[in-house]
C-alpha cells in the first residue's frame, strides 16, 4: 500500500478497469449497509437485540464445527512450522512467538530483494562519478515503469525518484550522500557478477576512497548465476524478454508457435555461455548490437518457469510475463493444433508486450 501520489499515478495505466468497476460497486454497497439504507437495513435492529443474546450465539459460534476445523488447521500449521524451523539447526529458537516468526520472515524478505536489486541493477543500474565530483549510485527506468524505483526506494529506506528525461520519459533512483553509499557498497561489494559492472564498481570504489579519505577493500567477486536466489530475477526485469510468434507452414496446412525465454548481454560470452548452460538453453550471436542472446525455447522452458515461480518479477514486465504464460500453457495443452485455439493464440500474442 502507497499513499505516495507520483507511485500510485504510475501504477495507474497497469490496473484493470473491471476490477476497479467492481472495487467501486463493493465500496458503495459497503457505505449503503453500513448506514442501513433501504434493502440492507435488516441487519441494524439484529445488531440491539441486546447483549445476552449476543453473548449466546458468541457460545454457539465457538462450537461451529467450520470453527472448530479451521483452529485446528491453525495449530497444526503453527506446530508444523515449529518443528522445520527447529530441524534447520535451530537458527530461530523460540519460534513459537510470533515476534520471532516476523522477524525470520522479514530477514528472508530482505535477503531476496538484496539480490534482486544487485541482478536488476547489472542491468539498469550505474555507479557514476559526474562532472561536478558527485558519486552516486543510479538505477533508471522509463517513466510508465516508474513504480519499480519507488519500490526500490521503500525497500532501501533511502534515496530519492526523480525524473531524468522527460523528453525520454525516463525516471531515476539515486543515492550520492556518503553514508547511504557505504550502505549501497556494503550489498554490492563482491557480489556482482558481469564482466562489465564489475570493472565499473571497482573503478568508482577507488573514486569513493579518495574523495571520502576512506580505505575500503574492493573484494574481488568469482560469484556465477545460480537459481537459488533472486539475481537472475532482478536481471530478468532488466534485460530479459519472453517472446512468442504464429507462423503458418505452407506445407503442412499446421500453425507453428514458438515460445522463447531471452536474456540480452553485451560483449561477455562467458557470462551467456554459462548461464544458457544452467537454464537449458543456448547462445546467438547478435551483430545489432555486438552481443549474445541467452534462448530458451518452449521444450526446455521448465526451469526458468519453475524459477520464476519461486523469485517473481517486479517491474512492468511481470504483466508480460503473465500473458506470455498464458499462451504457453496453451501450446502446451496443444490449443494450437486446432483452429479456435490458434485464433485465441494470435490475439493474446498481440498483448504481450504492451
Amino acid at each position: 500500500m502507497n499513499v505516495d501520489y507520483a507511485t500510485v499515478f504510475s501504477l495507474a495505466p497497469f490496473m484493470s478497469e473491471n476490477i476497479v468497476t467492481i472495487i467501486g460497486i463493493c465500496l458503495l454497497i459497503g457505505a449503503m449497509a453500513k448506514s442501513s439504507q433501504v434493502g440492507l437495513h435488516v441487519w441494524l435492529p439484529m445488531a440491539m437485540e441486546g447483549l445476552y443474546r449476543a453473548f449466546l450465539k458468541l457460545h454457539y459460534m465457538r462450537e461451529h464445527p467450520v470453527l472448530i476445523f479451521w483452529s485446528t488447521v491453525y495449530f497444526v500449521s503453527f506446530g508444523k512450522t515449529q518443528n522445520e524451523g527447529q530441524s534447520a539447526g535451530n537458527q530461530i529458537n523460540n519460534l513459537g512467538s510470533s515476534e520471532t516468526t516476523r522477524e525470520a520472515i522479514t530477514l528472508k524478505c530482505e535477503e531476496n530483494f538484496k539480490w534482486w536489486l544487485i541482478g536488476f541493477a547489472e542491468g539498469y543500474g550505474g555507479f557514476n562519478l559526474d562532472k561536478r565530483g558527485y558519486l552516486t549510485f543510479k538505477v533508471t527506468q522509463y517513466s510508465v515503469d516508474a513504480q519499480v524505483l519507488f519500490y526500490i526506494k521503500k525497500e532501501l529506506g533511502f534515496g530519492s525518484v526523480t525524473v531524468q528525461s522527460q523528453l525520454n520519459q525516463t525516471h531515476q533512483f539515486r543515492v550520492r550522500d556518503k553514508e547511504n553509499l557505504l550502505k549501497i557498497i556494503g550489498i554490492f561489494n563482491g557480489n556482482l557478477i558481469t564482466k562489465a559492472k564489475k570493472a565499473q564498481f571497482k573503478s568508482w570504489l577507488e573514486a569513493f576512497n579518495i574523495i571520502y579519505g576512506t580505505n575500503i577493500i574492493h573484494i574481488e567477486s568469482n560469484r556465477k548465476i545460480t537459481l537459488c536466489n533472486a539475481w537472475l530475477s532482478g536481471f530478468t526485469d532488466a534485460e530479459g524478454c519472453f517472446t512468442t510468434s504464429a507462423s503458418l507452414n505452407k506445407k503442412t496446412g499446421k500453425h507453428i508457435v514458438t515460445v522463447r525465454y531471452v536474456i540480452y548481454q553485451k560483449d561477455d560470452v562467458e557470462f551467456s555461455t554459462y548461464l544458457s548452460n544452467l537454464i537449458d538453453g543456448y547462445i546467438t550471436y547478435v551483430k545489432s548490437y555486438d552481443g549474445y542472446n541467452t534462448v530458451v525455447n518452449f521444450g526446455k522452458l521448465k526451469k526458468i518457469l519453475s524459477y520464476l515461480h519461486d523469485y517473481p518479477l517486479k517491474s512492468k514486465k511481470h504483466l508480460s510475463y503473465f500473458k506470455w504464460l498464458k499462451v504457453y500453457d496453451l501450446v502446451k495443452d496443444k490449443k494450437h493444433l486446432t483452429r479456435s485455439g490458434i485464433e485465441i493464440i494470435k490475439e493474446k500474442i498481440k498483448h504481450i508486450n504492451k
